[in-house]
């Protein structure tokens, strides 16, 4: 990787990250009372183009937002390879929902709706496994598909927690290769995130790939192992105890994605303190564009279903007092 290209895969990271959102942007927005204002704010700041009428429709423009962003920071990108793979796991990502209900509609023999991202393959219409190998050979929805598929899942809901899976999977393999600084401030990015997705395919699907950053891979097996009532004691020996919810297996695991996301936005910010010259940076941009877009539509969700703001700030990543 040489230095020109890693210089300008960093300017184009920090001018991205001169658009991502502000605790005091975040402030104002909690301000409201009506989501259809907070669009309107949006508006203003240009974080949308228009104001939809509609909720799905505000979501889909959020998403919108944060996929084009994506997909320009991947073409820029395409000098250094690390930092290109990276933002083409997130667009992955971000994509993901459409491509599980593309497959879901197969399994199910139905016809997907509201496929807005990933129409071309929806509008090939595969009706089985194999069309759909054919029809998106060669890309990165073809890699996490045959990810998932060599698992041998035994029924839909497994082959999704792979596609979630494979997201992490391939960007720790990809931090990997990183060495010294490099690889401590993308391992702090991801941390929480290892820990999660693999507690929760041991919890909910019942799947050991211990990957993972504090807890043990033994901790891992054993959530494999233990009914959903014995989840909480589990969690309580790792370092996650403190800070996370114990009451049940689910409200453990929703507080420790959580924690995930809240470390997650801390350290991708920390990332852009550092060296100029690091495809960090293209990591980093790529989380906080994911974040802020799963805020923006929690909080615009929570003001349309009158949520408790303490109750909306309690899901955010961007910690509000």
């Amino acid at each position: 990787m040489s230095s020109p290209s890693l210089a300008y895969i960093s300017s184009i990271s920090r001018l991205f990250k001169s658009t991502t959102l502000t605790k005091g942007l975040v402030t104002e927005l909690l301000a409201e009372n009506d989501w259809k204002n907070v669009l309107s704010i949006l508006k203003e700041r240009n974080f949308i183009e228009d104001i939809p009428a509609t909720f799905d429709d505000a979501e889909i423009e959020i998403k919108r937002r944060a996929i084009d962003q994506i997909y320009k920071i991947l073409n820029f990108s395409s000098s250094v390879k690390s930092a290109h793979d990276i933002v083409d796991l997130y667009y992955y990502y971000l994509t993901l929902d459409e491509f599980k209900s593309i497959i879901a509609g197969i399994y199910n023999k139905s016809r997907p709706s509201k496929i807005v991202f990933l129409s071309k393959i929806s509008e090939s219409n595969p009706t089985t496994i194999e069309e759909l190998r054919s029809i998106i050979r060669g890309t990165i929805y073809s890699n996490a598909l045959e990810y998932a598929l060599s698992k041998n899942p035994r029924n839909l809901s497994q082959l999704e927690s792979l596609l979630d899976f494979y997201f992490i999977d391939k960007l720790s393999s990809i931090i990997d290769t990183f060495k010294g600084d490099w690889k401590a401030a993308a391992e702090a990015i991801i941390c929480g995130y290892k820990d999660y997705y693999s507690a929760s395919l041991a919890i909910r699907q019942k799947i050991v790939i211990p990957l993972t950053c504090k807890i043990l891979p033994d901790t891992i097996r054993d959530l494999q192992s233990s009914k959903l009532e014995e989840v909480a004691n589990i969690l309580r020996r790792t370092q996650y105890s403190r800070n996370i919810e114990l009451g049940d297996a689910y409200s453990a695991l929703y507080s420790l994605y959580r924690l995930a996301r809240i470390e997650a936005r801390k350290a991708s910010i920390y990332a852009f303190m550092g060296s100029p010259f690091t495809p960090v940076t293209a990591l980093a941009i790529s989380e906080l564009i994911k974040l802020d877009m799963e805020d923006l539509i929690m909080i615009i969700n929570g003001l349309k279903i009158k949520m408790n703001k303490e109750a909306i700030k309690s899901r955010l990543s961007l910690e509000i007092i």
